[in-house]
C-alpha cells in the first residue's frame, strides 16, 4: 500500500516516509480516512429493524453479484479491487477462489462489519477519489453503486431526496480518473439516469422512483463515457447482476421479473447504452489494453 497524498510506498506500521503521516490498523483494518467517514457509527450505536434487515439482504446481494456476474469475467489468480465493497464479502468470496482480492470503503459502520471477514486484512478505509495503491495494481477494479453517490447531497426523511452539487462533475470525473490509474480495467455498475424509474433509491428496498431525467443523480452511459474520454467505454447488459430480489417483495417486481430476465439476456449492447435499458454496467478500458 501507498499513502494516498503521497503516494509513496508506506513502512511496516502503515507510516509514510515522506509526509510522516501514520495510518491506524484495528482488527488488521487500515484506515486511511483520517476521521471523514461519510457516516458515524460506534459500538453503542443502535441499528433499526430496517436497516439490520437491509444489511441482511446486502449479504445475498452480495454474493449474487460477484459469483453470477463478475466472477465470470475475471481471469484466475488476477488481482482485483471492489471499491465501495460495502460489507466487504465480496473480497472474501474472491480470496476464497483464488483472486487477488482486496476492498475499501469510507464508512465506520464498514470498519465494524469487516471484523468477521476471514480477508479483512485486504479490505482498508480509503476514500474512492484517493487510493491507498500503486498505479497500475489491479487487473480488474469493480464499482458497484457508488459513482451515483459521489457529488450530491442526500436525504432519507421524511422521504428520499436528492440534489446534485456544484462540483458534482468534477468529483465523478475525478474517481474514474482514480479507478483508472489504480487498474486497467474498470467495470462501473449503477442505475440508469436516462430511464425514468429507479428501483435502488427509494423510500423502502425495491421500490419505484420515479424521477425527473434532468434531477442530476444517477449518471447515463453518455455522461459516465465524457468521464473517460481517453478509454475505451462500452456497455454490458445486466443479466445476472440485476436478478429482481429486492423488487419481487413489490407487485410488479413479481409480475415483470421472469420477463425481464429474457430481455436482459437478449439484451444488445446499442440497447444496454440507452434509456431502454434500468441498470447500466460498464465497462472502461484503458487505450492501452485494446
Amino acid at each position: 500500500m501507498v499513502c494516498p497524498h503521497c503516494r509513496v510506498a508506506l513502512d511496516v506500521v502503515r507510516c509514510c516516509p515522506n509526509c510522516a503521516r501514520c495510518y491506524p490498523v484495528d482488527h488488521g483494518i487500515v484506515d486511511f480516512a483520517e476521521g471523514a467517514y461519510y457516516d458515524r457509527f460506534d459500538e453503542s450505536t443502535a441499528l433499526t429493524c430496517e436497516h439490520l434487515e437491509g444489511l441482511q439482504l446486502e449479504v445475498e446481494g452480495t454474493r449474487r453479484r460477484i459469483l453470477d456476474f463478475y466472477l465470470p469475467k475475471l481471469q484466475a489468480g488476477a488481482r482485483v479491487l471492489d471499491c465501495g465493497c460495502g460489507n466487504g464479502v465480496s473480497v472474501d468470496l474472491l480470496n476464497e477462489r483464488g483472486l487477488d482480492a482486496w476492498g475499501n470503503d469510507l464508512s465506520q459502520l464498514r470498519k465494524w462489519q469487516w471484523r468477521e471477514r476471514e480477508h479483512r486484512d485486504r479490505l482498508v478505509v480509503a476514500s474512492a477519489l484517493s487510493l491507498p495503491f500503486a498505479d497500475d495494481f489491479f487487473d480488474v477494479v469493480i464499482s458497484s453503486g457508488v459513482i451515483e453517490h459521489i457529488g450530491v447531497d442526500e436525504t432519507s426523511v421524511p422521504r428520499y431526496g436528492v440534489a446534485p452539487r456544484a462540483d458534482r462533475d468534477e468529483l465523478r470525473a475525478r474517481f474514474l480518473r482514480e479507478l483508472l490509474r489504480v487498474g486497467r480495467t474498470i467495470y462501473i455498475d449503477c442505475p440508469n439516469g436516462a430511464f425514468p424509474i429507479d428501483f435502488w433509491h427509494g423510500d423502502a428496498p425495491g421500490s419505484a422512483r420515479f424521477h425527473s431525467l434532468r434531477e442530476g443523480f444517477l449518471p447515463t452511459f453518455r455522461e459516465i463515457a465524457s468521464l473517460a474520454p481517453d478509454a475505451r467505454v462500452e456497455a454490458l447488459s445486466p443479466y445476472k447482476r440485476l436478478q429482481f430480489r429486492q423488487a419481487a417483495r413489490h407487485w410488479y417486481g413479481r409480475a415483470f421479473g421472469g420477463v425481464g430476465e429474457l430481455y436482459f439476456r437478449l439484451m444488445p449492447r446499442a440497447i444496454a447504452r440507452s434509456a431502454l435499458n434500468p441498470f447500466l454496467v460498464v465497462e472502461i478500458r484503458k487505450v492501452s489494453e485494446r
